[in-house]
């Protein structure tokens, strides 16, 4: 039968002093006098702390994506029970931003500096193309330039040539 062994939980305490933003000089007089730990295993103790601070670091993405979204539906679901639709929303901007649902419209729309130039273009070309009326007014203006690419293709006049 194995036997586990047991961390000291000093350590632990030391830890979570260390996260608690203590500079290494309070957290060594904070070892010494508020935890008993005799000066000549501080440094030890330290150490010790540090490596499990750094395994705790050590986490699976993918993982603790799963758990963050999970807690937010849950925070969404009881919300809408609690009909507070403003923490419902909340919970849902944020499991957006977590699943990056925000980005895939943003690299349609744009979000950049370049984008802005980009903008104006697309602008400038709406407003040559829009007035042609070759598509109905609904349709993007994508649709507008296909419609145009295919009648100079195709060697005819667009309506705005087109004679009397």
């Amino acid at each position: 039968m194995t036997t586990k062994r047991h961390e000291d939980p000093t350590i632990d305490k030391v830890l979570l002093l260390m996260v608690s933003g203590l500079s290494h000089a309070d957290l060594t007089n904070a070892c010494v006098c508020k935890l008993d730990v005799l000066p000549e295993r501080v440094a030890a103790v330290i150490a010790k702390a540090r490596r499990k601070l750094t395994l705790a670091a050590d986490y699976n993405r993918d993982e603790q994506l799963g758990t963050a979204v999970t807690r937010l539906n849950d925070i969404y679901a009881r919300a809408i029970r609690a009909q507070d639709s403003k923490t419902a929303l909340q919970a849902q901007r944020e499991i957006n931003r977590l699943l990056d649902l925000y980005a895939s419209a943003e690299r349609e729309v744009g979000d950049g500096a370049g984008d802005t130039a980009l903008r104006r273009q697309l602008d400038l070309i709406a407003g040559y193309l829009l007035p042609l009326k070759l598509a109905g007014e609904h349709y993007p203006v994508e649709e507008h330039a296909r419609i145009a690419a295919d009648v100079i293709r195709a060697g005819g006049m667009m309506p705005a040539q087109a004679k009397p």
